[in-house]
């Protein structure tokens, strides 16, 4: 068989795997649009933007979005119930082994869903469409069978390098351990530079080695969507799940609080500003979509094309493209 149809035979199975997972979980299929004449503002993201031009002549910026949370909020809030949506989306700038600027993305929302039971669904999903005990990374031998390994940020941080709860917080204790790692850094590096740095160098590298790993509870200002931990506000109720140092999905509770949101907003504003980054056309339609009344959610967004590097071993996402 060639080599081509083996992969498109691949694809097509785990599209089909996904629909049905979703359909016995009592999920709604979603389909809504690309384009966009606004963003949710995200200061870590880059955009594409483009020009629309209209019956009368006239051209305006339409964006083509990351995700499709603006729209799916917008759904829940009118009473569709739990929902899921496959498409294509777009990320300006990010291009590398795990990176398309265009990717396949599976991102779904559960009603009354707490982090907890939502990092569940995530697990069973991972389970049902692999459908093995055991899989082979890149050398790595990945077991799936019961729960998968579940850390706290303070947990990862305490395993992987050192730093103890006590001093999470403290810019001083990451600016020594940094130095200690080899990291490059800086007297001026804010605590946000000096996390960053830390926990893409030296925790998410080693996160889902021999089983998936689940990290959760991420600083306050790294989620500007998620909904505050209830036992303690320097966190936010988000979580990321790893296989063999890879990124499969980012999920977390949805905040509900208009007021709290607009908030966030406006921080994200700021850091567009502090970076130099345009600011797209904000969708301030968002606030009023909470103000309305969205129900108590979580989602979760997963890069398709990464679940299939796993399943296949492939090292660079375009060994998964068929184009």
């Amino acid at each position: 068989m060639p080599k081509i149809k083996r992969l498109a035979l691949s694809r097509q199975s785990l599209i089909r795997s996904i629909r049905q997972f979703f359909a016995d979980n009592q999920f709604i299929e979603v389909s809504t649009p690309i384009l966009s004449p606004f963003l949710i503002p995200e200061s870590y993201l880059d955009f594409f933007q483009t020009k629309l031009a209209t019956p009368e002549g006239r051209r305006r910026s339409v964006y083509l979005t990351p995700s499709p949370e603006l729209w799916h909020k917008r759904l829940l809030a009118q009473g569709i119930g739990s929902i899921f949506e496959i498409s294509h989306r777009f990320r300006n700038g990010d291009i590398g082994k795990l990176h398309r600027p265009e990717f396949w993305l599976l991102e779904w929302y559960s009603l009354s869903a707490g982090l907890q039971t939502s990092m569940r669904l995530t697990q069973d999903l991972i389970k049902y469409v692999v459908a093995r005990q055991t899989i082979y990374y890149q050398g790595q031998k990945i077991d799936l069978t019961g729960e998968f390994e579940s850390l706290s940020m303070f947990e990862a941080f305490e395993k992987y390098t050192g730093v103890t709860e006590d001093s999470f917080f403290d810019k001083g204790v990451l600016y020594k351990k940094a130095r200690q790692l080899g990291l490059t850094v800086q007297k001026s590096d804010s605590w946000d530079d000096l996390y960053t740095l830390i926990y893409v160098s030296e925790v998410e590298p080693y996160l889902g080695e021999g089983k998936p790993t689940f990290i959760y509870n991420f600083p306050t200002q790294f989620a500007p969507l998620a909904k505050t931990n209830l036992k303690d506000p320097r966190f936010k109720d988000r979580f990321e799940l790893f296989i063999a140092g890879v990124e499969l999905a980012d999920g977390y509770v949805e905040l509900t609080d208009p007021e709290e949101q607009k908030q966030a907003f406006l921080t994200e504003i700021a850091a567009f500003k502090k970076q130099k980054k345009p600011l797209p056309k904000v969708d301030w339609q968002f606030i009023e979509v909470l103000e309305q009344g969205l129900p108590e959610s979580s989602g979760v967004a997963l890069g398709i094309d990464r679940l299939l590097m796993i399943i296949l071993d492939k090292s660079d996402i375009k060994e998964v493209q068929l184009i």
